[in-house]
């Protein structure tokens, strides 16, 4: 029996582990001396720019021990047992029956954007390339990302991880279930083998295809048998759409219990994220990162890292074509109107939505005594604050900054 999950890096934690998963492209203040065109190759540095957050931490966590747990089956008796299985079900034609027992499966949801498909691949990443053990000879490779068809064509997804295993491992799987006389259960039979062997954790991205086609019912029926005949873990990443087909049965719920996200709140992590990103200036006058900045970058965000890298990326790229040559409100604006058009609904939504949530009177404490992990709070009523400023006395200016993105104006 051997245990191949010991040929898996050590598991990380804390902040090596976040050291580790952090990517950070060089950058030099100097590049701003640079002609235009260099400045604009270079800002597309910031789209590298990787600061992990809780959600990546989690996925590592999750994606590490199953993969482990994955690994240690391959060894068994049982391990034997199922590929026999799979073997004369696959040539007769039968049900397969699941021997091995404890493979786990999970997903991991939340919104377009929001940093998990992203965070799926540094980890995998993470976890090594293709691992060899000698007694006995195989290659394993410990997690594999395969992209679901966007037409849910079950076929077309074992395929597809056929062709991701040959890239991988210089095998010849796809061009064997290509031949004519080969069916899609005898395919299913050879992916299950080959995942077996091969494959510690598979995982599945845009997994929300199979909600928005009519042929998805069949691909998770696959998906749930493949779970059961091969042994393997298998992860499913999708976006939010995905949580009430999950919800339809019981089988299909105990399945896909996992990790849900949504986008960043205005916290610690936000601003941490803005100041990476920030600090990155292409353009040759150089801005501050004020706390007005930080509001605004949120509220045209809806605090989506995607939404909100494309916000001060694009305020560069026009501020250096037009000469202005400042990251500043007016750029960022100017990006926001031009260059996010089609996103100005789902934000807008989000802001109601806050608003709805954090709605609550406010008081004299709220005023004089704010507390420091202070969030948005868009529903703000301007007359009743300024009832508050008269009565309390306090500095009208330095209150209304807390809660609005105040400009001074001298004239």
């Amino acid at each position: 029996m051997s245990d191949y999950s010991e040929l898996l890096p050590k598991m990380l934690f804390g902040e090596e582990l976040r050291n580790e998963l952090q990517i950070l492209p060089e950058y030099d203040d100097s590049v701003k001396n640079l002609d235009a065109s260099t400045r604009l190759l270079k800002l597309m540095d910031i789209y590298k720019v990787f600061v992990p957050q809780n959600l990546s931490l989690e996925i590592y966590h999750k994606l590490y021990m199953m993969t482990v747990m994955s690994l240690q089956q391959k060894g068994t008796v049982d391990a034997t047992r199922q590929l026999n299985e799979n073997h004369r079900a696959m040539t007769s034609n039968k049900e397969y029956r699941g021997i091995i027992t404890g493979a786990s499966s999970c997903t991991v949801i939340g919104p377009s954007g929001c940093g998990k498909t992203t965070s799926v691949q540094r980890v995998v990443e993470m976890l090594g390339g293709t691992i060899t053990n000698t007694q006995p000879y195989r290659k394993i490779i410990p997690a594999l990302i395969v992209s679901t068809p966007f037409d849910a064509n079950y076929r077309g997804l074992l395929l597809e991880i056929l062709i991701c295993v040959d890239n991988e491992l210089g095998t010849e799987y796809y061009k064997a279930a290509c031949k004519s006389n080969v069916n899609a259960q005898q395919i299913l039979g050879m992916v299950c083998q080959v995942a077996h062997l091969h494959i510690g954790t598979l995982i599945l991205d845009e997994i929300q295809f199979l909600v928005q086609h009519r042929a998805g019912t069949t691909l998770y029926k696959m998906i749930l048998q493949l779970i059961n005949a091969s042994g393997i873990s298998v992860v499913m990443v999708g976006t939010e759409e995905c949580l009430d087909y999950f919800d339809q049965a019981p089988q299909m719920a105990r399945r896909t219990t996992g990790l849900q996200y949504c986008n960043m709140g205005y916290d610690v992590e936000f601003k941490e994220l803005c100041q990476e990103l920030f600090h990155r200036q292409y353009t040759k006058n150089t801005s501050e990162l004020t706390e007005g900045i930080y509001v605004w970058l949120y509220e045209h965000s809806a605090g989506n890292i995607a939404n909100l890298t494309a916000l001060i990326h694009d305020a560069q790229e026009l501020s250096i074509m037009d000469g202005n040559e400042c990251l500043d409100i007016t750029s960022l604006t100017k990006a926001y109107d031009n260059r996010m058009q089609m996103l100005h609904g789902y934000i807008e939504s989000k802001k109601s939505k806050r608003k709805k949530i954090s709605s609550k009177p406010l008081n004299d404490i709220d005023i004089l005594e704010p507390v420091e992990t202070e969030t948005i709070t868009d529903d703000v009523n301007v007359v009743e604050l300024a009832e508050i400023i008269k009565k309390s006395g306090v500095n009208a200016i330095e209150t209304y900054k807390k809660y609005f993105n105040v400009e001074e104006v001298v004239v």
